[in-house]
């Protein structure tokens, strides 16, 4: 029997994904298709008929190859550029003791929610939408450390939570862009959570660890404790930003440029022999130059890159230093050659580019595609809430209303 079927889309600087996946069995099954982007920067459409095109030539290459029809609707990948995050505490009481619902959960986290909304002003509550609730912890009465409180019972349910916010304007764009292919946007999925979920092992734990997502356009990194995000942010760099500079520096065509990349990039210099040559084509002209010179420019502008990130989480937090237990890579730019290398000496802690929770997909690129379904998935198991919607249960759709109300009602006496 086939499970649900989910249509991710991730509309990336270098390249466009659609992905088809659904359980059959005790595994996961991916179709995934590729196109050249076209229209998007940073992840952000800056011409929509172009990529709309783009959109089409992967969703069309990705019927032919899928053994079914493809979904009507489809979640897609939002960049960190595009969101905000925080962390919030919300409590409600009851007027006597209680057992705690699915339903009590909304309550506390429309509260929180709410909250956020009415602290950070009306010009965030004008452009922003609330896209996930992540709880980091549920207090009933005096008890916390409660990671799902359902079923419990008392007088006072308290919520702390990180919760992440999407652009109006690009979920409106998103939903233009689909509707023009006759899809409907079913919901978004902020890229570097997404990505945890891609990496995740079966009994994995991340407590003061780093993850990094790392594209063409967008390095986005999250910071966990006690397995849950506490903070998300977002840098607008990526390949195209080292390729630029090599470009700059040596002064070569990008076809040039790409192919020293790949053949001689590598992210720590000093793991490269200084001796060796290596030719760079000038046009009609041939140059000789040690092999070092390309990694070292590499090295130097990632060396930035992780530096600014550690500065970031420390003046939001210099525990999150101080404490760093790991750096997880992923993402493209994540393939790059002794990438790993360069973060321990930066981060002054162990790092790793760890393999998808899929292993029938091996490319790390697809970490937020992979993390879709497993995000997905989750939303649906009871026992962890790892995040909060107005259906927790992901049993109808969330069309409001009478149907709406009884549902909720069924839910909380099963």
């Amino acid at each position: 029997m086939l499970g649900q079927k989910i249509l991710t889309l991730d509309l990336g600087t270098s390249s466009i994904r659609a992905a088809l996946s659904f359980q059959k069995g005790d595994k996961h099954q991916f179709f995934i298709k590729t196109a050249p982007s076209r229209g998007i920067k940073n992840g952000n459409i800056i011409n929509l008929a172009s990529a709309r095109e783009a959109l089409s030539s992967a969703l069309n290459g990705l019927k032919l190859e899928a053994p079914m029809a493809l979904p009507n609707e489809a979640y897609v990948l939002v960049p960190g550029g595009c969101t905000l995050g925080y962390q919030v505490e919300a409590s409600i009481e009851f007027p006597g003791i209680k057992t705690i619902s699915h339903n009590d959960v909304n309550v506390v986290k429309n509260k929180a929610k709410d909250e956020l909304l009415r602290i950070k002003g009306q010009t965030v509550k004008s452009y922003y939408e609330v896209i996930h609730v992540v709880p980091q912890e549920f207090i009933v009465d005096s008890v916390d450390g409660i990671q799902n409180p359902i079923g419990r019972s008392g007088r006072k349910l308290t919520m702390k939570a990180f919760i992440v916010l999407a652009s109006r304007s690009h979920v409106k764009t998103l939903e233009d862009l689909l509707k023009e292919l006759n899809l409907k946007l079913k919901g978004v999925v902020l890229q570097s959570y997404a990505s945890s979920f891609g990496i995740r092992a079966q009994n994995s734990y991340f407590n003061n660890n780093l993850l990094l997502y790392m594209g063409a356009g967008n390095t986005e990194f999250m910071y966990f404790r006690e397995d849950k995000p506490v903070l998300s942010k977002h840098l607008p760099f990526g390949s195209e930003d080292i390729l630029e500079f090599l470009i700059k520096k040596l002064k070569v065509s990008r076809t040039e440029a790409e192919r020293l990349y790949n053949e001689y990039g590598g992210a720590y210099a000093f793991n490269v022999n200084k001796e060796e040559v290596i030719h760079i084509n000038y046009g009609s002209k041939t140059l000789k130059a040690p092999k070092i010179l390309i990694a070292a420019l590499v090295h130097l502008k990632l060396k930035e890159v992780f530096k600014d990130i550690k500065s970031m989480l420390d003046e939001e937090d210099p525990g999150f230093v101080e404490n760093l237990s790991g750096v997880l890579l992923t993402g493209g730019l994540s393939k790059l050659k002794d990438i790993d290398t360069l973060a321990e000496k930066i981060f002054k802690a162990p790092a790793m580019v760890p393999p998808l929770s899929h292993p029938e997909v091996s490319d790390v690129s697809l970490s937020p595609i992979v993390g879709v379904t497993d995000y997905i998935t989750s939303l649906s198991d009871k026992k962890k809430l790892s995040d909060i919607k107005e259906d927790l249960t992901k049993s109808y759709e969330k069309d409001g209303g009478f149907f709406a109300t009884i549902w909720r009602f069924i839910t909380d006496i099963i």
